[in-house]
């Protein structure tokens, strides 16, 4: 089963750039053009990771990491023009998994989602605990 991607960006061009490649790669891709719309397919469509972009209408991007965060803890990576330390220092703060700015390497971006991809399934998978027992007492 693909990997769902919800992408959520303003300018039409660079989504449906990504939406494109996205799909091209074998993602499944839902976008979504403000903050507000990307909260509701992020709860809607239940994404294995979000691209995220920063200046948004509606809610900001920050105010949508906030809220997602809140809510569960889907991988987040934003991608945005604003690359002040501060910004990106910002936004991981808030719960961001990786920051990337804009303009941005596809092959790089591709090589970042599935490295929080990867962290995201781990965190997910649990050792099996082995349990001895020595009457009430278990190990």
């Amino acid at each position: 089963m693909p990997k769902r991607i919800l992408v959520v960006e303003d300018d039409a061009t660079i989504r449906d750039t990504l939406s494109f490649n996205l799909k091209k790669e074998g993602y499944a891709v839902t976008v979504a053009q403000d903050g507000a719309d990307g909260v509701a397919k992020a709860r809607s469509s239940r994404p294995d990771l979000i691209l995220l972009d920063l200046m948004l209408p509606e809610l900001s991007g920050l105010e949508v990491c906030r809220i997602l965060r809140q809510e569960g803890n889907v991988p987040i990576i934003m991608l945005t023009a604003k690359e002040s330390e501060v910004d990106k220092v910002i936004g991981l703060q808030l719960g961001a998994d990786d920051y990337i700015t804009k303009p941005f390497s596809l092959r790089e971006l591709f090589a970042r989602m599935t490295a929080v991809l990867r962290r995201s399934e781990q965190r997910d998978v649990r050792p099996e605990v082995e349990e001895d027992r020595l009457g009430r007492l278990r190990i």
